[in-house]
């Protein structure tokens, strides 16, 4: 009797499956390679039947797998992901499976002696018991506690429990695999030979390896960045999501899903606990945990003899100097000590501006709203689109010598190596780490007290955990205050609570200097102050006024096309079918109007943002009424549930 197969495949597409004829033993969760509409694509199959259908149907070209690469859990969670964000059953089946095949080999080092973790303190010991005791119950608790008070041994004392006493899989979702090596090493040593990576710095063949072990239930502990929320662990006992405020959870690409919100409903689905971690967490999560809807457990201290850094401001003077001369004597005097340090400046290259005294302007990009950056090397390069040009070509062209202004991380680099010789600086940001494994290796030799003072954008706040640092410096510290978003306080806020709490990790003292020239904006002060519940309520209070979230949630409609006219036509199309919904009782429409960043590479784009408290009825309604549109294939049109970003 023919077998036939429902495939699904990573396209952009309404229809959720195709019918296929597939040969004998083939299986549910196995990829196969089939023609569709004149091309060869990879498809996943959903089910197996024997109805004959009434057309003609295809056979499949070439079965890839042996044995399936997905279990029954992941196809109806990907079922789920389609109806929530709104986007094709294909796209949201690939998200979850790493590329390669399942037949490489890959030596592991698991030749590690267990170890136990460290004794609770009693705040640490209170926090485990209230979230063990829900083990076995779908139920979401906030770790709140200050930076350094010891979430990583509340998890690793989790973690064994869940081990210990059940058959249950756990998984850990970090925001940068890099800059979590403290947790990993710990992790390594409690559970040796026990934990799946899932992460883009590996190879194809070791990302799909430990894939693959957690498929077989060889490993029982994923742990990986925003798309291990899919890792296809059995019977799932325990979720944590480290940093829980990071907007590295949130995808920018179909399915534009949040890990945070994947991992609930996985969590609801396995009756499992869901434990989010943070010494910042989001205005969203913190307002669950206040109003009741979710435990909330709070360290708020140090363990051991470490005690928070001493936080201090210093104004940025208008004059020629990189560092302040309060920072300068004090890097002198820890690099004296040999301690180490910590330089946060939150905007890469060499200098961000380039200006042109004959047009009295800053450069802009020629595809983007965005100005043009100067690299070291003589390029110049746009951070929104990825435009780069060489200088002198630049110059050639406009007739002119340009003027390069400001600072970037480069230009703090090489001042640094000027004004300190013989100080090992390393600088971490996204161009020095375009080979991932140069992130790993930098924050090792920080840990290992090889570098005296790294210095780099944002990625530098996360996680750190190195004994000897013991003075941070932030630069710039206002940046970003500036955006039209109404998250960029919260944002801003959280960096430098995040950056300073690098500081002081042991019992050596530690303190923070942050130069800004914006000393008495409010955000600035409530880091300075590391009050991380005084910051909730004066931000609660001006969401609320706004309608904004926790208070609503949010819906972003967003055209884009090369074809100026035709992006705003769409998103007017769009408004059309909305208004026919309106006026809609909580719910606020803004736009159609152009995005803050109007222009991204070569692409126009006009934005629609719906306030509402009704999401689920408006998900309906653009499902059944602008999914279907007839749209140009010359425009883009994006649905995003929850948008982090508005710009």
């Amino acid at each position: 009797m023919i077998q036939y197969a429902e495939l699904a495949f990573d396209l952009p597409i309404l229809e959720d499956t195709f019918t296929y004829e597939v040969p004998p033993g083939t299986q549910v969760g196995m990829r196969v390679e089939a023609k569709l509409r004149g091309r060869k694509e990879e498809g996943i199959i959903l089910s197996l039947h024997h109805n004959e259908p009434s057309y003609e149907v295809l056979q499949v070209d070439r079965v890839i797998d042996k044995t399936p690469v997905i279990n029954e859990e992941q196809i109806g969670l990907a079922y789920w992901v389609k109806e929530q964000y709104l986007a094709s059953l294909g796209e949201c089946i690939h998200k979850m499976i790493p590329s390669g095949r399942r037949h490489s080999k890959v030596k592991l080092n698991e030749n590690v002696i267990a170890s136990e973790p460290f004794k609770l303190n009693e705040e640490q010991e209170k926090a485990y018991q209230n979230i063990k005791s829900d083990f076995g119950k779908d139920s979401i608790h906030l770790l709140f506690g200050i930076t350094g008070s010891g979430k990583t041994e509340v998890y690793l004392h989790l973690i064994r429990d869940i081990l210990q006493n059940s058959n249950k899989g756990v998984l850990l979702l970090v925001p940068e695999i890099g800059l979590t090596y403290h947790i990993i090493r710990k992790l390594e040593a409690v559970f040796p030979g026990q934990i799946a990576l899932l992460h883009s710095a590996l190879k194809v063949s070791e990302r799909f390896k430990a894939y693959t072990d957690l498929l077989q239930g060889k490993k029982r502990i994923a742990v990986g960045t925003r798309s291990a929320v899919f890792a296809p662990i059995s019977n799932l006992g325990l979720v944590i999501i480290d940093e829980e405020h990071d907007g590295s959870f949130k995808e920018h690409s179909t399915p534009r899903y949040h890990a945070r919100q994947v991992a609930l409903q996985r969590c609801r689905q396995n009756k499992a606990v869901l434990v989010l971690g943070s010494a910042t967490p989001s205005v969203e999560v913190y307002h669950l945990a206040k109003t009741g809807k979710i435990g909330l457990q709070v360290l708020t201290k140090r363990p051991g003899t470490a005690k928070p850094p001493t936080v201090r401001i210093e104004e940025n003077k208008k004059d020629a100097r990189l560092l302040g001369s309060e920072l300068t004597f004090a890097i002198k005097q820890r690099l004296d000590k040999k301690e180490q340090v910590i330089l946060l400046l939150n905007r890469r290259g060499y200098s961000p501006l380039i200006y042109s005294e004959k047009e009295k302007t800053y450069i802009p990009c020629p595809n983007c709203t965005s100005h043009l950056c100067y690299h070291k090397k003589g390029t110049v390069i746009c951070h929104l689109c990825g435009f780069s040009d060489s200088l002198q070509r630049l110059e050639t062209k406009l007739g002119e010598k340009l003027v390069m202004m400001g600072t970037g991380t480069q230009k703090l680099e090489e001042f640094l190596l000027e004004t300190f010789p013989g100080a090992k600086v390393e600088r971490l940001d996204q161009d020095s780490i375009q080979d991932k494994s140069v992130l790993t290796d930098v924050i090792g030799r920080l840990v290992d007290g090889e570098i005296d003072i790294l210095t780099g954008t944002q990625m530098i706040s996360k996680g750190l955990d190195a004994a000897r640092v013991t003075l941070v410096g932030v630069l710039n510290a206002g940046i970003g205050l500036g955006l039209p978003d109404f998250r960029a306080g919260e944002r801003v806020f959280s960096l430098l609570t995040q950056v300073a709490g690098r500081a002081g990790r042991s019992d050596l003292a530690g303190e923070v200097l942050i130069e800004t020239n914006t000393v008495d904006h409010p955000i600035i002060r409530m880091a300075l102050d590391q009050d991380y519940v005084r910051f909730y309520d004066s931000e609660i209070k001006t969401r609320e006024e706004l309608f904004y979230p926790p208070f609503s949630r949010l819906i972003r409609i967003l055209s884009r096309s090369k074809d100026e006219i035709l992006s705003l036509k769409t998103i007017e199309e769009v408004h059309q079918v909305l208004k026919k919904h309106l006026p809609e009782p909580n719910t606020v429409v803004l736009g159609p109007a152009p995005c803050p960043f109007y222009k991204i590479d070569a692409n126009f784009r006009n934005h629609i943002l719906i306030k509402t408290t009704v999401q689920n009825k408006w998900r309906e309604i653009l499902k059944k009424e602008i999914r279907p549109l007839k749209i140009s294939k010359n425009v883009y049109l994006e649905l995003d549930f929850d948008p982090l970003d508005l710009v």
